[in-house]
């Protein structure tokens, strides 16, 4: 008999959680698993879906927020933020879509209930405590925040909470007990993410030469990624070392954070009088057209970046990766074979950079074996079958209890 699964997902853009929670569904077992998905809204994850056809239950609730800074105040057309009132009505949207839960269970006849993303796992753990269900969380980030570390840790305490899967080594260490916790890294499907497939689209639209090198970065704009920092190595390397290089940020940030983060970025190129050896893209659904056609990519986060999707998929496209040991970073890249992995601090990285724009013979190897990893690692497929068998041993060992 097909079980019923329930996976809650709040990340309806085309961010980490929602493409990891797409490629997931893109090689589950449909033959065993009756599959919903409860989300806020339809969206880029929604169109995602769609595109490939699959067998999916989309449950749509809007008073279930996509985050808790959501923006529920408008003036005159424009989204305001009001950060308590927001915070408040979110939370109260939250307990109501809590009680609402019950129905869902009993109509959808939900056997499992798997939480994609950081509200997911609070929220799906009340759940479980509440009507008695059996629960996965994946867990795609690292607490810094003493009081979300604790209720993180409390939470995963629930006796419902039966699995908890982490996209990293460091991501598992945020829990005290790590009884229940399984790694397994984010995966993409590595036959899309192919440099002869992918169109690029990055140097004709901005009608970048072509024997110019591209050095670039990519994600969502927010303070703790570390954009900054690519900003000033950008006019370090640019001013310093006198390289004829362009410089490429690709993302915006969500609307559901303060803007003021990309206008400071706009404005330090300018001030360093690199604007025009920077370009900012924005926002762009088909990332891969842009990374496809950089040279080097950075990733510039000096915090514990649990493992950054980014990563994998440049790797994918046979781009040497250079970034910081920490956090799933330093996991993903192996020193001097696929990219450098820096320690934070490390006074290096823009001459590792130059050596990548000087050695174009080190460029290709580390590329090579940037695809060569993410194939045999990183691959949605073998991501997919990971997170199955672990599905199917809580099944099995709840069927014998």
């Amino acid at each position: 008999m097909r079980k019923n699964i329930l996976f809650i997902n709040h990340s309806i853009r085309d961010g980490g959680p929602g493409r990891s929670l797409y490629y997931l569904l893109k090689h589950f077992d449909y033959k065993n698993f009756n599959v919903n998905v409860l989300i806020p809204s339809k969206n880029i994850f929604s169109d995602n879906l769609k595109k490939a056809n699959l067998d999916v239950n989309e449950i749509v609730r809007p008073n279930f927020p996509e985050n808790l800074k959501k923006q529920n105040f408008s003036f005159f057309g424009k989204k305001i933020s009001i950060f308590f009132i927001d915070l408040i009505i979110n939370i109260i949207r939250l307990f109501v879509m809590l009680f609402q839960m019950k129905k869902i269970i009993k109509d959808e006849k939900i056997d499992l209930i798997y939480c994609n993303g950081t509200q997911a796992k609070i929220f799906g753990a009340l759940v479980g405590l509440v009507y008695k269900i059996e629960i996965i969380w994946h867990v795609r980030n690292i607490q810094s925040n003493f009081f979300l570390k604790w209720l993180l840790n409390t939470c995963s305490k629930i006796d419902f909470v039966k699995r908890i899967i982490c996209v990293s080594n460091a991501t598992k260490s945020q829990f005290n007990d790590q009884s229940k916790a399984v790694v397994i890294n984010n995966g993409i499907d590595t036959n899309e993410y192919v440099p002869s497939k992918v169109k690029a689209k990055l140097r004709s639209e901005f009608s970048i030469d072509k024997d110019k090198i591209i050095i670039g970065t990519a994600g969502r704009v927010v303070p703790r990624k570390g954009f900054e920092y690519f900003v000033q190595l950008a006019a370090e390397i640019s001013h310093k070392f006198k390289k004829d290089c362009i410089f490429v940020l690709v993302g915006d940030t969500p609307f559901y954070f303060n803007q003021k983060l990309m206008l400071d970025l706009k404005k330090s190129v300018d001030n360093l009088n690199i604007s025009k050896k920077f370009i900012f893209t924005g926002y762009k659904s088909d990332v891969e057209s842009y990374i496809t056609d950089f040279d080097i990519f950075f990733i510039p986060s000096r915090y514990p970046d649990p493992f950054p999707r980014v990563v994998v998929e440049s790797m994918s496209l046979g781009k040497p990766v250079i970034g910081f040991n920490i956090g799933g970073i330093g996991e993903a890249i192996d020193n001097n074979i696929n990219g450098f992995s820096l320690d934070v601090g490390s006074k290096d990285v823009s001459n590792q950079i130059v050596r990548l724009i000087e050695d174009n013979q080190l460029r290709m190897r580390m590329g090579y074996e940037s695809r060569k990893k993410a194939v045999a690692k990183y691959d949605s497929r073998i991501i997919a079958n990971k997170i199955i068998n672990e599905i199917n041993l809580l099944i099995s060992s709840s069927f014998k209890t």
